[in-house]
């Protein structure tokens, strides 16, 4: 039922976008269906996030459509969070043109005394990535596209430390990490920063995988789910500073369509 009305909304020309209303347990069981012929042949908008992150890559890799890392649409949206929404999925360049040149507005600023830089520097490349589950469970499907040359953006929760270890190291194991220009590390909820016995908290962990690669990386970005956060748009191209902790679109993420 799930897969007809997806595939429906994707093939009906009266819909204007897909906004998700909640994660979506179980949508890797229904991507191999997915129509995404229909979306190549009439782009639209796909927005969401957590285990949606598996259908916004999906579509990137089979479609080549940029999709909407956002809040569900069931979910708060506070102001901070509606400027983003609003800005990224209503701002299309003259006569469609993506390319454009950044301003100020283009820049989107977390909220001060959130974000640690683990590696300084600037990096540019396409947003690439979500929810770390879903983008390891991805990993030998044809539905990751590649992240060489991407901004890794990363967030989840529930997960345990060692957990989070494990879908890194399987990410580093199977190449993934290698050719990356930099990672933007969002909310890990629930997972503990430090831990009491001694074992290695999440600072520690990303630190590991993140430090050798010697790419810009900043953790605490305002990406995951929590209400305050950005709406990213996968597969354009942006510009990261970890020192400012600041994303800046380099493109715009959708055509004007009037």
């Amino acid at each position: 039922m799930r897969l007809a009305d997806l595939n429906g909304a994707l093939r009906d020309p009266t819909i204007d976008a897909i906004w998700c209303l909640r994660g979506g347990y179980g949508l890797t069981r229904i991507l191999d269906a997915v129509d995404f012929t229909a979306l190549r042949n009439r782009p639209i908008p796909v927005i969401g996030c957590s285990d949606v992150t598996a259908l916004l890559l999906g579509a990137l890799r089979q479609a080549d459509v940029v999709t909407f890392h956002a809040p569900m649409a069931r979910a708060a949206m506070p102001a901070f969070a509606r400027r983003s929404f609003e800005r990224v999925l209503r701002d299309a360049s003259p006569a469609g043109l993506l390319e454009s040149s950044p301003s100020p507005a283009d820049v989107l600023v977390p909220r001060e005394g959130r974000v640690v830089t683990l590696r300084g520097g600037i990096a540019e490349g396409p947003l690439m990535g979500g929810n770390l589950t879903l983008l390891a469970s991805l990993v030998g499907t044809p539905f990751l596209p590649s992240l060489e040359g991407a901004l890794l953006v990363l967030e989840d929760i529930g997960e345990a430390v060692y957990r989070i270890d494990r879908m890194l190291s399987q990410l580093r194991l199977a190449g993934v990490l290698r050719g990356l220009a930099g990672v933007i590390v969002g909310n890990f909820t629930d997972a503990l920063r430090q831990t009491p016995d001694g074992a290695l908290g999440l600072d520690e962990v990303l630190g590991h995988y993140f430090e050798p690669l010697q790419i810009p990386v900043a953790h605490g970005m305002p990406v995951g789910h929590i209400d305050a956060q950005w709406t990213l748009p996968i597969g354009v191209r942006a510009r990261f500073d970890a020192d400012r902790g600041t994303v800046e679109l380099l493109e715009s993420a959708v055509t004007d369509r009037s």
